[in-house]
């Protein structure tokens, strides 16, 4: 007799949300990070000669260990860190979730 195990299946639960929202374009404007409902923190804004280029803010780290980004807040000393690390088994779980539901999508749409 085949001996057989049941396994739960896993639910992750998220752990944060990231919102993109197109709206009206800033011709003049400044980027700002914020805490919760803390004054937001100005860290680049347009100048007045960016009149013939799209101005944007482009974030990039490296897969490297010292690689980070950091803003920290003037009116309580609050940092907020973006960074890479060697991926954790909660990143391996989550990195298996994702691509388990990319497959399930990509054959819903198949049949």
């Amino acid at each position: 007799m085949a001996n057989t195990k049941k396994t739960k299946e896993e639910k992750l639960e998220p752990i944060g949300e990231i919102k993109l929202v197109k709206t009206e374009k800033l011709e003049q404007c400044e980027w700002v990070f914020q805490f919760d409902g803390d004054e937001p923190q100005i860290f680049a804004w347009t100048s007045e000669d960016m009149t013939d280029e799209d101005p944007t803010v482009t974030f990039t780290i490296s897969n490297n260990k010292d690689a980070y980004i950091s803003f920290t807040s003037k009116q309580n000393g609050k940092r907020f860190k973006l960074f890479a690390r060697e991926l954790s088994d909660e990143g391996r779980k989550l990195r298996e979730h994702n691509l388990k539901s990319v497959q399930n999508e990509s054959q819903n749409k198949e049949a």
